[in-house]
């Protein structure tokens, strides 16, 4: 993978990625998890709150939260990774030969819990309900990645693995038996990599990669965003293959262990608007929404048969200006009837239902973020520029001044 996305609300902007996953405050603001080191996941927050997080920095870096009566921030976050059901952020700090992590409640932005893991690492990965942390670092010739696997409920290493090669860890399961990862491979044109899975209860690594029944290809491209299920059953990533100039999503069923790789439509393939794509799962999880304001496309993906099932056209929007586009994402209303997505600037509103987009909706700039709010009656916006603009979720309508 590259190493380069209720009231409250589904956060747009990513994230994970992180998360890095729409509905009102009691639900899920999607802070992105820092994608694709897992993916964005949902931010549980009291109705009452009425927050919209966004990561203006991009999918790794500080989290914000904002009150969407008032428009103005509530508190903020250093840079970390969320777990995929949004409960818990974490940040990570190196200094003085040790590494200090911090656990945030991402409803309120309290720190929780803190504690001092020996040695500098870098926060990799956290598992869907936060339970177990992993970080990495790197060095040697030949290269070597070393991996902690930390519980963070006492903040105690409970594995430590070193692996020949270049891995970067995808997540860890909800079990804390099993860590993903990716190895990649050195080659010339578009990166190559492979899915790995060490069995943390035997502690060993798996002899033969991870891969879809009957393919023995070597996966090929880069990861650009992506997203996490609450229920830590997914990792979708949408990747970019640039010998093909195609964009796919990678996803990977981590319960069973198994990959699949989707593709999605992709015009002719400029990569700029590739980058434009934007994932969505539905509330029931379900459904992933692959939906794309630069192409003109949103494709709907049964995750059930890892098929695309119907792909609904609309006069494209072009490339617009963003301040990170691989952490603009998407959000979606609690009866997944409804979603809206973003090529930067402008929103577009989905029917699921229908399979019919309406738009685009002038923001007037480009956006950090956005989700719905009010019972879903409404979404709100951040510009880049730290101003809050709402619409009428229903029709699209700008409101207020």
């Amino acid at each position: 993978m590259h190493r380069s996305p209720r009231l409250v609300l589904l956060l747009m902007a990513a994230v994970g990625a992180a998360g890095f996953v729409g509905g009102s405050a009691s639900e899920a603001a999607r802070p992105t998890n820092g994608c694709p080191l897992p993916c964005s996941g949902q931010s549980v927050s009291p109705f009452d709150r009425k927050l919209l997080f966004v990561q203006p920095a991009g999918a790794r870096g500080p989290m914000q939260a904002y009150d969407t009566s008032t428009g103005r921030r509530r508190f903020a976050l250093p840079a970390g990774v969320a777990s995929a059901d949004g409960r818990w952020f974490y940040a990570a700090a190196a200094r003085a030969g040790a590494t200090r992590l911090r656990r945030f409640d991402v409803p309120s932005g309290r720190a929780v819990h803190a504690f001092s893991l020996r040695g500098r690492w870098a926060l990799a990965g956290v598992s869907p309900s936060g339970r177990w942390l992993a970080l990495s670092r790197q060095g040697g010739r030949p290269l070597r990645t070393t991996v902690a696997v930390v519980d963070a409920v006492n903040g105690r290493p409970a594995h430590r693995l070193t692996l020949r090669g270049d891995f970067e860890v995808e997540t860890v399961s909800t079990d804390g038996k099993r860590l993903f990862l990716v190895e990649h491979l050195r080659s010339a044109g578009s990166p190559r990599y492979l899915v790995r899975l060490f069995d943390l209860s035997r502690e060993r690594l798996r002899v033969r990669p991870l891969r879809a029944a009957g393919d023995d290809r070597v996966m090929a491209g880069y990861a650009w965003s992506g997203i996490a299920s609450p229920d830590g059953r997914w990792l979708l990533t949408l990747y970019l293959n640039t010998l093909r100039s195609r964009a796919f999503v990678h996803a990977l069923d981590l319960n069973r262990s198994s990959p699949l790789c989707i593709d999605l439509p992709s015009g002719r393939g400029a990569l700029a608007q590739l980058k434009r794509y934007a994932l969505i799962l539905s509330p029931d999880g379900q459904t992933l929404y692959a939906a794309n304001a630069a192409l003109g496309a949103v494709a709907e993906i049964d995750l059930r048969t890892r098929r695309v099932v119907r792909t609904a056209r609309f006069a494209p929007g072009g490339v617009q200006a963003a301040p990170h586009p691989s952490t603009l994402g998407g959000t979606i209303s609690r009866d997944g009837r409804t979603l809206y997505f973003s090529g930067g600037r402008d929103l577009w509103a989905y029917d699921t239902r229908a399979g019919r987009v309406r738009g685009p909706y002038a923001s007037g700039g480009p956006l950090v973020g956005f989700g719905f709010g009010n019972r879903d009656r409404r979404v709100h916006a951040l510009r880049a520029d730290g101003r809050m603009v709402t619409f009428d979720a229903a029709t699209g309508g700008r409101l207020g001044a």
